[in-house]
């Protein structure tokens, strides 16, 4: 009896951390002379790819935290959700309120 509790607890105590790991982000870091030699277009999807990765991640860390799945789906939605609005705005249109 004892036996099975001790390893169930160390399954347990093992496995807990690696599911509530962090995904790694796909966001490089980059210094101010690199910032500056980009294009605009550069620089504008490194943006949005950087907002999409802050909500995903503050989501995550909210939650009880997304399968790899969950969480790649997820973000493809927020960046879906972000070039929408950058149209909306380039056209000048107002946002639809609920």
């Amino acid at each position: 009896m004892h036996k099975k509790f001790a390893l169930a607890m160390m399954i347990f105590l093992v496995l807990t951390p690696l599911s509530m790991a962090a995904f790694p982000s796909d966001v490089t870091i980059l210094e101010k002379p690199s910032i500056v030699k980009l294009t605009d277009d550069q620089l504008i999807d490194i943006y949005e790819n950087t907002l999409v990765e802050i909500e995903a991640s503050r989501t995550f860390h909210a939650t009880s935290g997304f399968s790899p799945k969950e969480y790649k789906d997820f973000k493809a939605l927020l960046k879906f959700r972000l070039l929408l609005l950058v149209e909306i705005h380039a056209r000048n249109l107002e946002l639809p309120q609920f």
